[in-house]
C-alpha cells in the first residue's frame, strides 16, 4: 500500500515544482518588462540621454502662437 501513494505523489510533486518555476520565471519577466516600460515612459535610456516620446499636436493653424 505504500507504493501506490508514492507512484501518485512523485509526478504531482514534479509537476508542482516545474509549475512553480514557470510561474516564478514569468513573474520575473513581467516585472522586468514593467520596469523597462516605466523607464522608457519616463524618458530614460541606457546611455543616460533623455528621449522624447512623440506627442500628437493639435491640428489648429495657430499652433505656433500657443508656443510663444
Amino acid at each position: 500500500m505504500i507504493v501506490r501513494p508514492a507512484i501518485i505523489l512523485i509526478p504531482l510533486l514534479a509537476t508542482a515544482v516545474v509549475s512553480a518555476e514557470v510561474v516564478g520565471f514569468s513573474a520575473t519577466l513581467l516585472v522586468i518588462c514593467a520596469i523597462v516600460g516605466f523607464a522608457i515612459a519616463a524618458g530614460w535610456t541606457v546611455r543616460g540621454k533623455a528621449t522624447s516620446i512623440p506627442a500628437v499636436r493639435p491640428s489648429s493653424p495657430d499652433w505656433t502662437s500657443h508656443r510663444k
